[in-house]
């Protein structure tokens, strides 16, 4: 397989293939956000620490870097020790080249490191630097560790996930850090388009968990202020919408359905045979069905336990009913919508000889994605690196 750096040269159809991204963040946001460039042909350099590198790696299973080998395909690992003067130089001299920068050190760190913007920005005045932290680069709990199971408690978020009778319920997954990653992409396209057009400088963009998973949930305080309400968990219920739900079929499986528009309910409930229903008072529209959702949750989840998973699916099919399925990742991974669409992909991997990988998102018609290089060895490029460095033709990408 061809390095990512002679693919990029010989393939200008990847539309970012002009941009290098040098990384020094760890875990999953920061990995996110030139994990979303390097897909689309951004030159991404991850700086790793000699030895241990980015924590990503030490999640594993079976032994295997799983969420590495999931987030940093396209990329390439420079290890590097930041405290040697040598290093450092280098570091220097490659943002000296780049277009974008990310870090996600405790607010204060990178210029204790002597790295702050206003030397990365003396070396390189057009560089945006993406600043990734829990809290922010301003305010009182600037200086905190920010991990996003932290956000997902304090902004909101937990409170509302899971069971009324069951503790809040913190998403299994690292769900903050991932919407704090998508915004970070964007916002570079943002600064990058400035630059294009108005000949900008570069740029500091102040990425925070907090208010990225926040700004999901920005309904709660109009509607604090409107109601003076505040939502409370509902399960599988939904705040604003009902019916909406996931139901048991007969033999034990699941099924979730949702009739979000009032035209999808009255459909549902003609198809269930309770066409009376929707005149009822309590079921007349939304706001009167989100008052009285169990009420109508009873009479769907009684009609959809007398069926089997398949057979519910079949019959709300063929009534315009929007469900579907509730799958576990195993049955994902071959459902036929997943092969129709090509959702996953097969990819060459050293260890493991191949490896189920998702498609680049979003989807373009002109200049998709690609999967070109699998994950990096920690340092596999250093070398590789340090000899651009050196050569004339190492010169800055885009501007």
């Amino acid at each position: 397989m061809p390095s990512q750096n002679s693919q990029m040269n010989s393939d200008t159809a990847n539309p970012l293939h002009s941009i290098r991204v040098v990384d020094l963040s760890r875990l999953v946001a920061g990995n996110m956000v030139s994990h979303v460039l390097a897909d689309f042909g951004a030159d991404v350099i991850k700086i790793e620490k000699p030895g241990s590198g980015d924590d990503l790696r030490n999640w594993k299973e079976e032994g295997v870097e799983i969420f590495w080998k999931a987030y940093s395909r396209n990329k390439r690992s420079v290890c590097w020790n930041l405290k040697n003067e040598k290093d450092k130089e280098n570091l220097l001299k490659l943002v000296s080249t780049a277009n974008v920068f990310i870090e996600n050190f405790v607010p204060g760190k990178l210029e204790e490191m002597g790295l702050g913007p206003d030397v990365l920005h003396q070396v390189n005045p057009k560089l945006i630097i993406v600043r990734v932290s829990g809290w922010g680069q301003t305010g009182l709990y600037r200086k905190r560790p920010g991990f996003g199971t932290l956000v997902e408690a304090m902004s909101g978020y937990a409170h509302l996930n899971g069971f009324p009778d069951k503790p809040p319920a913190l998403p299994p997954l690292a769900t903050a850090d991932m919407i704090a990653g998508l915004y970070g992409a964007y916002a570079i396209m943002v600064a990058l388009r400035n630059i294009e057009i108005n000949g900008g400088n570069g740029q500091v963009i102040d990425v925070a968990l907090f208010e990225s998973i926040f700004s999901f949930i920005a309904s709660e305080p109009i509607k604090n202020r409107v109601s003076g309400n505040v939502s409370e968990r509902l399960g599988n219920q939904a705040i604003n919408t009902a019916p909406r739900n996931v139901y048991p079929t007969s033999e034990g499986k699941y099924i979730a359905l949702s009739a979000a528009v009032q035209s999808m309910c009255e459909r549902l409930l003609r198809a269930i045979g309770k066409p009376e229903l929707i005149a009822d008072p309590r079921f007349i529209d939304n706001e009167s069905r989100v008052k009285n959702r169990d009420a109508i949750d009873a009479i769907i989840g009684e009609f959809i336990s007398q069926k089997t998973q398949e057979e519910n699916l079949e019959f709300f099919e063929k009534a315009g009913v929007t469900v579907g399925p509730v799958l576990a990742a195993d049955a994902v991974m071959t459902h036929e919508y997943t092969k129709n669409r090509e959702i996953l992909s097969e990819f060459e991997d050293p260890d493991l000889g191949s490896i189920p990988a998702h498609t680049p998102l979003p989807r373009l018609s002109e200049t998709p994605g690609k999967l070109n290089t699998p994950a990096p060895k920690l340092g596999e490029h250093t070398m590789e690196i340090e000899e651009e460095l050196e050569r004339k033709d190492f010169h800055h990408r885009g501007h």
